[in-house]
């Protein structure tokens, strides 16, 4: 399953930036992430685009992808001084380093959550702060009511953000094939694990646009 992962992600990782809800949502994460942060860690940085609009908040940075084409483009496309682009598996990832805030946007449905979220922990300082930004599954009533509001208003937003730049056939089937790939989790599912982890530390809310935020602010030692 990994290997199909990297192989889908390397093959969008050709195509062009493009408005999309992950960047609608863009201002809202970066407002938890706040100012003035020695280091950050982007899990699933992708092209970097985001990565680069977190580097303005650091001393350093780090975007990890699990994609070696996403990485090169990361390097190509939104480099910065103070940003380290790196080819990583997050279940390889070195534990003892530390940071100020650690940042993902969808990409925790690819992961095992329960494993990582320990993980984590252990990886962000005293009073250091988790952000996620990712997808979840839709079931129930409130659901259905937001996706009578999503959907028109995607349709239009899309429209005027994207202008011209419309998403072809090819990318198209390559999204289709993507999304086989995907396992989500409901807002319920996803709450009762984050609960287990943080307790009553993280918030997880239910967000427009098929995506959910979770925010977790580690106590600080006194």
């Amino acid at each position: 399953m990994k290997d199909k992962i990297i192989e889908s992600f390397d093959r969008i990782s050709s195509f062009e930036d493009k408005w999309d809800h992950n960047r609608f949502y863009s201002k809202l994460v970066l407002k938890e992430i706040g100012r003035d942060n020695d280091s950050i860690l982007d899990i699933g940085c992708g092209t970097g685009e985001f990565t680069q609009k977190v580097a303005q908040r650091a001393k350093r940075v780090v975007g990890i992808d699990i994609s070696p084409k996403m990485v090169n483009e990361a390097k190509k496309r939104h480099s910065a001084n103070n940003i380290t682009y790196i080819v990583k598996d997050f279940d390889a990832i070195d534990v003892k380093e530390q940071y100020d805030c650690i940042v993902s946007i969808a990409t925790f449905h690819h992961l095992s959550l329960e494993s990582i979220l320990s993980k984590i922990d252990k990886m962000l300082k005293p009073g250091g702060v988790l952000v996620v930004l990712d997808l979840y599954d839709r079931k129930g009533l409130l659901d259905f009511l937001l996706d009578i509001i999503a959907v028109p208003t995607n349709l239009i937003i899309n429209r005027i953000k994207n202008g011209s730049k419309r998403i072809n056939k090819d990318e198209i089937n390559v999204w289709n094939e993507h999304i086989k790939l995907d396992k989500y989790m409901t807002i319920e599912e996803l709450r009762k694990v984050y609960h287990e982890n943080y307790g009553w530390d993280v918030m997880v809310n239910r967000l427009l646009f098929w995506r959910y935020m979770a925010v977790y602010r580690k106590m600080e030692i006194t």
